[in-house]
């Protein structure tokens, strides 16, 4: 709204709103009055099954010129699908998913990675601003997904190393702090040790300051890993590590 935006949402689950109190956000009862409302429609959806069923919805429900964006991190086979099938009804669709997690989404630092065709990007490069630090075009429908699978498996793979070095330097008693500050410095420098170190009051504030209370879970980052692994096997690709990171974030989530 501070950007002269209408915002409606709409969530089968409307528990989903108590967190957006302060927020100018309209809360929409059904797709189709959602979807009448607005020009621009947003998703973000936990895998590919649901985005189809409820594309299949929105394509259902709307009128020609509209702009979708799927933000959800899917298989690149459904999202370039349901984008063709979206364009058939002169529909302007984005495959968006995001990087940075909950804290990114809450801080508006997130990176979107972007599947479509050049014009499209440009009409809506704006939301893209508003709603994030960084926006990448990496090709055409289904690119954004494409990069956002390889981005995941690396992140998975990095964040289990991290891990696994601040435990040895614990055992050699090394101070996690110092251990960070060569850490992050260094050429071991990543991501997962800058924003995200698995240590409290270790670095920036991160989920392990939090007391761990849940944000994007295992189980999300474990079907990442699947489709990453999917891709993976189509390809006839080599990924040793991302195939050891998904067993660990099986075992990880079968264990709760």
């Amino acid at each position: 709204s501070k950007n002269n935006l209408e915002i409606f949402g709409f969530d089968i689950n409307t528990d989903r709103f108590k967190y957006l109190k302060n927020e100018n956000i309209k809360q929409i009862d059904n797709l189709k009055a959602l979807i009448d409302l607005s020009d621009i429609i947003i998703t973000m959806l936990p895998d590919g099954k649901i985005v189809k069923n409820v594309w299949s919805e929105i394509i259902k429900y709307s009128r020609n010129g509209q702009y979708i964006i799927d933000c959800s991190t899917i298989d690149v086979k459904t999202s370039i699908q349901i984008q063709q099938e979206a364009q058939k009804k002169d529909l302007f669709t984005l495959d968006a998913p995001v990087s940075g997690g909950v804290m990114g989404a809450n801080q508006g630092t997130l990176t979107f990675m972007i599947g479509g065709s050049n014009e499209t990007y440009n009409e809506m490069k704006f939301i893209f601003e508003i709603m994030g630090k960084n926006s990448i075009l990496c090709g055409k429908i289904g690119a954004g997904q494409s990069a956002k699978i390889c981005n995941n498996m690396l992140l998975a793979t990095t964040m289990i190393a991290v891990g696994e070095s601040f435990e040895l330097g614990q055992r050699l008693d090394l101070d996690p702090n110092k251990l960070f500050d060569v850490l992050s410095t260094s050429s071991g420098s990543c991501w997962a040790i800058n924003t995200y170190c698995p240590i409290r009051n270790v670095g920036p504030t991160s989920p392990s300051d939090n007391g761990y209370k849940g944000g994007f879970s295992s189980s999300l980052m474990f079907k990442d890993l699947g489709l990453a692994l999917e891709a993976v096997k189509q390809t006839n690709s080599k990924a040793n590590y991302g195939m050891q990171t998904y067993k660990k974030f099986k075992s990880i989530v079968d264990n709760g």
